[in-house]
């Protein structure tokens, strides 16, 4: 027992040595652990940011955790739109779960699910990539996830300060304040339980101008409406197409009353692409066709 307090004793007083005023190397070495350290080797975020909090006093490493994860959550993102491009969507068609629900809600609500997806339980790496897929700009996933780790910086760093007193009070704090972050985390856990099998509700539209636009007309809480829309948005970007989507309504117009018993229906070019289920070997050699129309006119 002895033994077991002197060495929480030498660890409490190196602890305290370090956190003296930092120098630029301190500071640049800890910017880098948090930007870099869980985008190589996929260390838990919240290890990373609990060890700097310790090593540095509460205002530096308040900021040093800050501008780590928003470089972090830069590099991924950019990651995802050059490196790995529309394998990330067709690993989400495959996964779904929490990852999905924050692409399905990005679709609607990109600045809110940037937020969010910083309390997901998934690697920190991974929400942007998701983000990055789903089409939500830089500026608005560097914003959200900026704002979503605000409080959870707050967490670190108290619990850190906390857990460095020469005291059981302390330790005590720096238990309580985890235990509460992830009390939190579980609460909006249920919330986005609630919502991650919702379908989409808000119609796809075009984002990029000059690309060739998809027509889609579809059923509200038809499977395969849904099937046809998760397929088409996992391909638009690798495949270079935009999608306009139009929800159809019984007792609507003259073309709603013709297409409905045909839901979901998608026309390219004027001409129908398909009904009921996509052919992804059609819409390339289709694409390609309207290629070569457009470059011989």
């Amino acid at each position: 027992m002895t033994d077991l307090a002197a060495l929480a004793q030498a660890l409490r007083e190196s602890l305290r040595a370090a956190q003296v005023e930092p120098g630029a190397a301190a500071l640049g070495l800890s910017f880098a652990l948090v930007a870099l350290l869980p985008l190589a080797v996929v260390v838990p975020m919240t290890l990373v940011c609990l060890a700097v909090a310790a090593r540095l006093p509460a205002a530096p490493a308040a900021l040093v955790i800050l501008a780590g994860a928003g470089t972090n959550t830069a590099l991924a993102w950019i990651l995802a739109r050059t490196v790995f491009g529309a394998r990330v969507e067709q690993w989400l068609q495959r996964r779904g779960g929490w990852l999905g629900a924050v692409r399905e809600g990005a679709l609607r609500e990109p600045l809110k699910w940037s937020f969010l997806a910083r309390y997901v339980p998934a690697p920190f790496v991974a929400a942007p990539m998701v983000l990055s897929a789903a089409g939500v700009g830089l500026g608005t996933t560097l914003w959200g996830s900026l704002l979503g780790m605000a409080p959870w910086t707050a967490v670190y760093v108290y619990a850190a300060r906390a857990g460095t007193q020469d005291s059981v009070t302390g330790f005590s704090r720096a238990a309580a304040v985890l235990v509460l972050g992830y009390t939190l985390l579980r609460l909006l856990r249920k919330r986005l339980e609630i919502r991650k099998d919702a379908p989409s509700r808000e119609p796809l539209k075009p984002r990029a101008p000059g690309r060739p636009v998809i027509r889609l007309y579809t059923l509200a809480g038809q499977d395969l409406s849904e099937d046809a829309r998760r397929d088409l948005v996992a391909l638009r970007d690798a495949l270079g197409f935009e999608v306009d989507e139009s929800p159809l309504r019984p007792g609507g117009t003259g073309q709603d009353e013709r297409l409905l018993d045909h839901a979901p229906v998608a026309f390219l070019g004027g001409e129908r692409l398909f009904n009921y289920q996509m052919d992804e070997n059609v819409l390339r050699a289709r694409l390609a066709r309207l290629g070569q129309e457009k470059e011989s006119a």
